[in-house]
């Protein structure tokens, strides 16, 4: 199963509460690590669908999770739906003054992490938005996006997903062929195993604000042909904002950090471009356009970009 397209519409085509209860609890139960896996939505949820725990070490104390799943995007701004992001505001903040009583030890325990999960995209605005909700204990709040979903699902629980929507071979081949390829994420990972290695490295040097910055540059840049025949050797500072949707003030830190302290950043003028190891995150992305454009096909770079640096 490779379509991610596929996986989705088969989600949204379920109720939330079906997709949690039927894909994602028992989904959750075969991964290892995850206890007590149990569905607690319905009409009596207290801002979460799911919730299991894990063990921390080295003293074996209960961490416990709780997901709160969502159909399609997630936006806020223009063009978003503002209630839906507030109401999974209220939700996490219910979560975590929400008491778990474990029976078989007689516990009580506070939510550790909440998890936002959603079958589509979630913009940044949303994200801080939610991020902002009032927790029990430092309690924290991360993000399940559609394409993790999709990886959770290929990953653990292919052949039960087939089975519950009644997808034979025959279907999910025809489905397959629509969308097959050449040049796709397994393509590029087995040709450039040294490249991608170093753009992984590359990303596990920064934090999270700072990597959607290089990101942001790489979409301006390599992702954008057009600026090169331009004669354009970087991204105007104005555009990144703009992609970020973030002040100047906002990531100035973060920009001082990757242009002088990791030297992954040039400034010439109001134009930003990837430089030092950086760099290989350009040359990645220059070689899988290059490589669509070699075999004519129109998949998104970005995406098989994401897929094979995530």
């Amino acid at each position: 199963m490779r379509s991610d397209e596929l996986i989705r519409k088969k989600l949204e085509s379920l109720h939330e509460h079906t997709m949690a209860k039927d894909i994602f609890a028992p989904l959750l139960k075969k991964m290892t690590g995850m206890k007590g896996v149990k569905f607690t939505g319905g009409d009596t949820e207290q801002g979460i669908d799911v919730e299991y725990y894990e063990l921390t070490a080295p003293d074996k104390k209960r961490k416990y999770s709780g997901i709160q799943f969502k159909k399609g995007n997630l936006k806020y701004g223009a063009g978003g739906n503002k209630n839906t992001v507030k109401e999974i505001k209220n939700q996490a903040e219910e979560a975590f003054e929400k008491d778990i009583h474990a029976i078989d030890n007689d516990s009580a325990h506070k939510l550790s992490r909440f998890i936002c999960a959603v079958t589509g995209e979630i913009n940044e605005p949303a994200r801080t938005f939610i991020a902002k909700a009032k927790r029990e204990k430092g309690g924290q709040v991360d993000f399940w996006d559609g394409q993790y979903l999709a990886k959770l699902i290929r990953d653990n629980y292919s052949d039960e997903f087939q089975a519950y929507f009644q997808l034979d071979e025959q279907t999910v081949d025809q489905d397959d062929e629509e969308s097959a390829t050449v040049v796709d994420a397994a393509y590029i990972e087995e040709n450039y195993a040294k490249e991608i290695h170093l753009a992984r490295a590359v990303k596990a040097t920064v934090n999270g604000l700072e990597w959607k910055i290089l990101r942001a540059v790489l979409k301006l840049t390599a992702f954008k042909l057009h600026r090169r025949r331009l004669g354009e050797s970087g991204a105007a500072l104005a555009d990144v904002l703009l992609e970020l949707e973030r002040t100047e003030d906002d990531i100035e830190q973060e920009l001082h950090h990757l242009g002088r302290d990791l030297e992954y950043l040039d400034f010439d003028n109001n134009y930003i471009s990837l430089s030092g190891n950086a760099g290989a995150l350009d040359q990645r992305a220059t070689k899988i356009i290059e490589e669509l454009a070699d075999a004519e096909e129109e998949s998104d770079p970005e995406e098989i970009f994401d897929e094979v640096v995530f």
